[in-house]
């Protein structure tokens, strides 16, 4: 992972971060630096560019909406950024106010084409009104309007009172028709009462008083309709030509274009989780990335150079003890159907540079204490066999993760039932109970003796790789401490002292015993330890002394509870053995078969999962706490995205 710094002309800092997040290949940071915090001190570049996006975005989305922009987004030229670089409210301000120009050119357009369809419609309706209306019918009926064709029925029940009256419909549309009523004039003011009731459109608010007398003439009738259709045609090429639209694009084509390349660059410019550090004269951009990666990066700042005619600056730097946070790969794990095991380790953390990466570590030693606790050959192979299928069949999510960690499980739970001499809960059919391994039940002080030798080695291993981890820190002085050699004297010397008080049953014996100093001595280190490197450092102060006293405290007591916490294996060993004498218990009145099946479904859940639950908190608290802080990240490359542009 290398370190890199772009600095670059203010104009051209979005371009840059355009770039890097089309290439994909950097993560950036926020700016840091001896030289940088020089630059910071003339005075940093403050612009609210968030609220300047939300301001143009206020009127840019009603540009999109009222007008198709399905122009390509065009750069601004050098002199325009250096101008929006300047003064990028006042930029904003302009393209507001273009905005507006448009929008009212736009309503006016939108103005006359609602006049143009009303007028439309108009036409039609006349144009079928005269197709529909028969001369003779004009001519002997009482009176006609306009319907909707939902109430016919209801309007007939009411002309039909009169035997003098008869009425007929003759369709105008799917949802209207003409209803032409016949009989003696003295009815018409009845008939016209009707209509109004009815909301029946009269016929003179369709057509004016000459369209009718034109209805009635047949010999005019036809030159009419054929004048309406060439005005309904005429209309409707009107209503449905683009070209005022495509006018008011051409009139405005560099504001439009523009507005996308100005939209795309202030939503760079706006994303405040892109740490650029901005000043009057330049922009310094800074981030990670891998360093095979490095040509591309430079392909990138080249060929902007040969763009725009600038010069920008570009540094690589391999990373530094003043630098936190450095981000890394996700390690490949091998083989591969071991990846999603991986999940083991970063549940606890990310590793960074400076760490020890434990994933095999992690996944052996939580499968090792698993299968102390939970030692059987046939329960074992049962989880073996279902983490196979399970990581064959899964590939991603947690499923997949789980069933590649059945598999270790499985296999150290046969080991250690081998160990145990269990099969499925029966115990002494290998070895006649003459197994390696002493049995929980029967033997309960050698497994004790056995766990603690195992806690005194795992816990050892684990400061060994904490002083590593220190050493590669940088902190030197801590390899003594508690996370170094003070705790590790203080493990092994109380790990000597609880063999020797477990031999003799003699506390004050213990005191004496050369393990017991070696417990002292450790917790002397832990003490001197923040000392030496105060002193080391020329920091020392009085708060340094409580730091050594802390450190003291802290040694005693994790150390204490570390060793002694292990002892949990014991208790969930003999738990385990314990359902075998459960089930031999039961035999008496429920059957050997049942009794079995009964206490190994309890194991092969509830204790399969408690089992599973503290060894992962051995693994994280007592092991991997002395060693792993899981202080990293992981490396996520900057992206960028183009936004769409909407369609009409």
């Amino acid at each position: 992972m290398k370190k890199f710094t772009i600095i670059t002309p203010p104009e051209y800092e979005h371009q840059i971060i355009r770039e890097l997040g089309a290439a994909r290949i950097a993560q950036l940071k926020a700016v840091s630096g001896v030289d940088v915090e020089r630059l910071r001190k003339t005075g940093e570049r403050i612009v609210d560019f968030k609220g300047l996006y939300e301001k143009f975005q206020d009127g840019y989305k009603a540009l999109e909406e009222s007008i198709m922009l399905d122009r390509e987004g065009m750069d601004l030229e050098t002199d325009n950024m250096r101008e929006f670089t300047e003064d990028p409210e006042a930029s904003v301000d302009d393209f507001l106010a273009k905005f507006r120009e448009i929008q009212e050119k736009i309503k006016e357009v939108d103005a006359s084409r609602e006049e143009g369809e009303k007028k439309l419609v108009d036409a039609k309706l006349r144009l079928e009104s005269l197709k529909a209306l028969e001369p003779e019918e004009l001519k002997k009926c009482l009176t006609v309007g306009l319907a909707d064709l939902s109430i016919q029925q209801r309007l007939h029940e009411y002309l039909d009172r009169f035997e003098d009256l008869s009425s007929k419909v003759v369709e105008f549309s799917s949802d209207e028709g003409y209803v032409f009523v016949f009989g003696p004039e003295e009815r018409r003011e009845w008939v016209e009462t009707i209509f109004l009731i009815f909301e029946v459109k009269d016929i003179f608010e369709v057509l004016n008083t000459q369209d009718i007398l034109l209805s009635i003439d047949a010999g005019r009738r036809e030159e009419v309709i054929k004048e309406y259709e060439q005005e309904t045609q005429e209309l409707q090429a009107l209503t449905e030509a683009e070209a005022d639209y495509e006018q008011i694009k051409a009139e405005y084509s560099n504001v439009l274009g523009n507005a996308k390349f100005l939209d795309q660059m202030l939503r760079i410019l706006s994303d405040e989780s892109i740490p650029v550090l901005r000043t009057k004269l330049i922009s310094v951009i800074q981030g990670w990335i891998l360093s095979d990666d490095g040509q591309v990066l430079n392909q990138i700042i080249n060929d902007l150079q040969d763009e725009t005619g600038e010069l920008f600056y570009l540094e690589y730097e391999d990373p530094g003890h003043d630098d936190h946070g450095i981000p890394s790969l996700e390690p490949v794990m091998k083989p591969s159907f071991l990846q999603p095991a991986w999940k083991l380790t970063s549940l606890r953390g990310w590793p960074s540079i400076t760490e020890v990466n434990p994933m095999y570590i992690s996944l052996i030693v939580f499968s090792f204490q698993f299968g102390l606790m939970y030692g059987d050959i046939g329960q074992g192979a049962v989880f073996l066999i279902i983490g196979i299928i399970m990581s064959r069949k899964f590939k991603r999510g947690m499923m997949s993760k789980l069933g590649t960690l059945f598999i270790p499980m499985g296999i150290f739970a046969i080991i250690f039932g081998f160990g145990y001499d269990s099969i499925f809960l029966v115990e002494g059919l290998l070895f006649n109970h003459n197994q390696f391994m002493p049995n929980p039940v029967h033997e309960t002080t050698t497994l004790m003796k056995w766990v603690f030798k195992i806690a005194t080695v795992e816990i050892l291993f684990g400061l060994v790789l904490g002083a590593i981890n220190q050493w590669k820190a940088g902190h030197k002085w801590g390899i003594l401490g508690m996370h170094g050699l003070g705790m590790m004297l203080y493990i092994a010397g109380l790990s000597l002292s609880v063999f020797e008080f477990i031999r003799t049953g003699d506390f004050m014996a213990v005191m004496g015993y050369w393990g017991f100093y070696v417990m002292l001595s450790g917790t002397f280190l832990a003490l001197v330890e923040p000392i030496i490197a105060a002193i080391a450092g020329k920091r020392f102060t009085i708060e340094v002394i409580g730091e050594g006293v802390g450190a003291l405290l802290m040694t005693f007591v994790e150390g204490l509870a570390n060793l002694f916490s292990f002892l949990r294996i014991v208790a969930f060993a003999l738990a385990h053995a314990s359902l075998a004498g459960a089930a031999h218990q039961l035999a008496g009145f429920m059957g050997t078969i049942p009794s079995l099946i009964l206490m190994n479904l309890i194991a092969m859940t509830f204790e399969f999962m408690s089992s599973g639950v503290q060894s992962l908190r051995l693994l994280y608290y007592e092991f991997m706490g002395k060693f792993y802080h899981g202080g990293g990240s992981p490396f996520k490359p900057y992206r960028f995205r183009v936004q769409k542009a909407k369609s009409a």
